[in-house]
C-alpha cells in the first residue's frame, strides 16, 4: 500500500509539472504535436542505438565494481539489470537502483546489500561527472550562462537568510545517537534485529569500498566518459529529427544534458514535466528559441528517451520472464 501511495504522489508531481508547463505556455500542445508527428524516425532510432551504448558502458562499469567483491555475473545479466533499473525509474522514481540489485540477486544470487553498495558508488561517480560537466559548461559557455543567470536574478527579489535551526538540531541528535551507538556497540549487537541491520550495513560498506580494489581505474574512467559522452550525443541527434532544430550547436545539447540531469532530481516519472519546465526557459534565454519551440524540443527529447526505455525495458522483462519459466 505504501508503494502504491508513493507512486501516486510521484505521478501527481509529474502530472502537476506537465499541467504547469501547459498552463504557463511552456508547452504548446498543438505545435508540439505538429512538430513531433513529422519527426524523422531514422534520427530517433539513432538515439536508441546510442542509448544501448550508454547503458552497455554503465553495465561494463558496474561489472568492474562487482568483481572485487568476488562476483562475476555475465555482461548480459548486468546489462539486463541496468535496463530494468531504468525501466523501473521511469515508472517509480528512485526504484531503479533496488530493481537493478534485485535482478542480479535473482540471476546470480548476489546479496542485495552488497550490489546496492556498488550502485551507490556508481551514482556517486555520476554526481562527480555531473559536477565536472557543470564546470566545463561554465568555462566553455560562460557568456550565455552569465546572461541566463543575470535574467533570473533580475526577476527575483532578494530573500533574507534564516538560520536553519531545525537542521542543526537534527544533526546534533544524529551525532549523539551515533556516539552512543559506537560506545555501546557490543551490547547492541546482542539484539538479533540490530545485529541483522549491522550485517546489512556492513555489506553496503563492502560494496562502497569496492572502488579501492579496481583492477583498471583508467578503464573505469573511460566507461564514465563514454556514458556521459553518449548521453550528450543522444540529445544532439534528436535535434536533426525535427529540421528546424538542426542548426542548433552541439553546445545546446550539452546544456540540455546538464540542465536535464539536474531536473531529474525532482521525483517525476521519467522526468516528465520536470525536464520541460526547467530546460525550456534555459533554451529560450541562452539560445534564443521562442517559447513554443523550446517547449517542443525539451519535451521531445525527454519523451523520446522515456518511451525508448519503457519499450526496450518491457521487451527485456518479458524475455527474461520467458527464459526463467522455460
Amino acid at each position: 500500500m505504501k508503494q502504491v501511495l508513493q507512486y501516486i504522489v510521484f505521478l501527481a508531481i509529474g502530472i502537476g509539472l506537465i499541467w504547469y508547463s501547459v498552463a504557463t505556455g511552456i508547452i504548446n500542445p498543438t505545435k508540439l504535436w505538429a512538430d513531433v508527428s513529422n519527426a524523422r524516425l531514422g534520427w530517433v532510432l539513432s538515439m536508441v542505438a546510442l542509448m544501448f551504448v550508454a547503458h552497455g558502458s554503465r553495465a561494463a562499469r558496474w561489472k568492474m565494481l562487482l568483481e572485487p567483491l568476488g562476483y562475476h555475473p555475465s555482461f548480459v545479466q548486468i546489462n539486463n539489470a541496468v535496463w530494468l533499473g531504468y525501466f523501473a525509474n521511469n515508472l517509480v522514481p528512485r526504484l531503479g537502483e533496488v530493481t537493478r540489485c534485485s535482478q542480479l540477486y535473482k540471476s546470480d544470487k548476489i546479496p542485495i546489500e552488497k550490489s546496492l553498495g556498488t550502485v551507490v558508488v556508481d551514482r556517486l561517480f555520476d554526481v562527480v561527472a555531473l559536477f565536472t560537466l557543470l564546470l566545463l559548461h561554465l568555462i566553455i559557455d560562460f557568456d550565455r550562462l552569465w546572461q541566463f543567470v543575470s535574467i533570473q536574478l533580475a526577476q527575483r527579489s532578494a530573500t533574507q537568510n534564516q538560520t536553519p535551526w531545525g537542521l542543526i538540531v537534527a544533526f546534533g541528535i544524529l551525532v549523539v545517537l551515533g556516539s552512543l551507538g559506537i560506545v555501546f556497540r557490543q551490547k547492541l549487537l546482542q539484539f538479533s534485529v540490530i545485529n541483522a541491520i549491522f550485517q546489512k550495513v556492513k555489506g553496503l560498506i563492502d560494496g562502497l569500498l569496492s572502488i579501492r580494489q579496481l583492477k583498471n581505474p583508467l578503464l573505469f574512467i573511460v566507461y564514465t566518459i563514454m556514458i556521459w559522452g553518449t548521453y550528450w550525443l543522444m540529445g544532439y541527434v534528436l535535434f536533426f529529427a525535427i529540421p528546424k532544430f538542426a542548426d542548433l550547436p552541439m553546445m545546446a545539447s550539452f546544456t540540455v544534458l546538464v540542465s536535464g540531469a539536474l531536473a531529474m532530481i525532482l521525483p517525476s516519472p521519467g522526468g516528465a514535466g520536470a525536464v520541460t519546465a526547467i530546460v525550456s526557459p534555459i533554451l529560450v534565454s541562452m539560445y534564443g528559441l521562442n517559447k513554443d519551440d523550446a517547449g517542443t524540443l525539451s519535451t521531445f527529447i525527454q519523451s523520446s528517451q522515456m518511451l525508448a526505455t519503457l519499450l526496450v525495458g518491457t521487451c527485456i522483462f518479458l524475455i527474461s520472464l520467458f527464459i526463467k519459466q522455460k
